[in-house]
């Protein structure tokens, strides 16, 4: 066992949470919609709507809840697909995946959910008398790092766009959006490959950041940098933003405040059942999992009386120390530097800015073919627009075609840049990660 009760939540506390459902509806105010929508709901780790017994909590997640609605709303242009979280079996893993490597397990997720979303899609252009794929999209939750998938799943609609099994391209890079994304306590520990929001996310971001979590291993994602995120900073610890250990506590907020976002999204989930609904005239409980407990809950205490960790904690009287999406300080700059010296030339002859970027990354990609030849000095477009030079500091020259550039997303090109950049580290180089005091239950969200 591992959750106690820590105190229920300050009159000031409560007065907030109506302010923060209120500011998570806000962000789905503007934005796009599409005549058809899938929505793909996926679940932390160890979380299975179908099998609640793996995380041990008495209820489904928010995102199990999420789906639930979709499935009741019981309309022909919107379709679902719930992902259990890692470590949930099958191709979600075990244990390890729960630990310290879920890339697999994620990236089976969103492929999962592409999958899911072509044949959805394809079968509502054969069955929709006037349909075409400019009626498509998709919207996407996630809670811990299910948001990891979430995001995958973006990338993969916007590198691929939607192609059938027998390789149709329904619909081509770049033009599915997005059109809802909201992340609950998005946490990528051990997650490896780009974790940025893609471009084909339209609109505004929802991201809820629990306030009362200190687990090192649950350190969120922060998209602030993002101008298309709105970060609603939430009473709760992960668990209590993400659900799962009561109906009507601060997860139920989170859970209301989501809801009513997809809804001015344009995604027409069913209203949030009464029974799950937040009870304002009851202050909610704090709950913690930082510690180990006995069956009733009571926290276990050394010889000296002193709290037995369950978990490595960063210092809870601080804010919560965060984690940028993937990309290094070295590849941001050359990113900056290749977009300001090309853009200005690609757009004269006609690109618009996610072209400029997608060629702007491949520049970088190149470049990081070549460490040995020192960092890229300059980026030359030339006279006919169609090659660029990536001159270093050692005066060498690399060249990349724009057209060839313009067949892979910006997202793939970063990606290849993190695999050479790992590809050359040493051992030394790569960064240390917290771990947990002790390996068993390995990640349990």
């Amino acid at each position: 066992m591992g959750t106690s009760d820590v105190r229920r939540l300050t009159d000031e506390e409560m007065a907030r949470l109506p302010e923060a459902k209120a500011a998570m509806e806000e962000a789905g105010r503007a934005g796009t919609s599409s005549r058809f929508n899938f929505f793909a709901a996926f679940d932390g780790t160890n979380n299975d709507q179908g099998n609640l017994k793996l995380s041990g909590d008495p209820y489904p997640t928010n995102v199990g809840n999420l789906d639930q609605q979709a499935e009741a709303a019981g309309s022909k242009y919107l379709r679902r697909g719930y992902y259990p979280g890692v470590g949930t079996g099958g191709d979600q893993g075990n244990f390890v995946n729960a630990g310290p490597n879920p890339t697999p397990a994620i990236d089976a997720a969103a492929e999962k959910a592409y999958r899911d979303f072509s044949d959805a899609a394809q079968t509502y252009l054969k069955q929709t008398p006037g349909a075409t794929p400019a009626d498509l999209g998709a919207s996407v939750t996630g809670f811990s790092r299910g948001c990891a998938a979430a995001v995958r799943f973006a990338q993969l609609v916007n590198d691929r766009g939607l192609v059938a099994p027998d390789g149709t391209v329904v619909a081509p890079p770049g033009s599915v959006p997005i059109t809802g994304m909201a992340l609950m306590d998005p946490v990528a520990t051990g997650v490896q490959g780009e974790t940025g929001i893609p471009a084909n996310v339209k609109g505004q971001v929802l991201v809820v950041q629990a306030e009362h979590e200190s687990r090192s291993w649950f350190r969120p994602v922060d998209y602030s940098d993002d101008p298309r995120v709105t970060t609603v900073k939430h009473p709760g610890n992960h668990v209590g933003v993400g659900g799962g250990y009561d109906r009507d506590g601060t997860a139920a907020n989170v859970h209301e405040g989501v809801t009513a976002y997809f809804q001015r999204r344009g995604v027409p989930l069913a209203d949030v059942p009464a029974e799950q609904r937040h009870n304002p005239n009851e202050p909610a409980m704090i709950r913690t999992e930082n510690y180990q407990t006995a069956r009733n809950g009571d926290v276990l205490t050394d010889e000296d009386g002193r709290k037995q960790l369950r978990w490595m904690v960063d210092d809870e009287t601080k804010p919560r120390i965060t984690v940028k999406p993937r990309m290094s300080e070295q590849t941001k700059a050359q990113l900056r530097q290749s977009y300001t010296e090309l853009a200005p030339g690609l757009k004269a002859r006609g690109l618009d800015g996610e072209q400029c970027l997608q060629v702007s990354a491949a520049c970088v990609a190149k470049a990081a073919e070549h460490p040995d030849w020192g960092d890229p000095k300059r980026y030359l477009l030339s006279k006919n627009g169609e090659q660029v030079a990536v001159q270093h500091q050692n005066g060498r020259f690399n060249e990349v075609r724009v057209d060839e550039a313009l067949q892979s997303s910006t997202t793939a090109h970063l990606d290849r840049v993190q695999d050479l950049q790992q590809a050359q580290a040493t051992p030394a180089a790569q960064p240390e990660r917290a771990a947990p005091v002790q390996t068993e239950p390995a990640l349990t969200r």
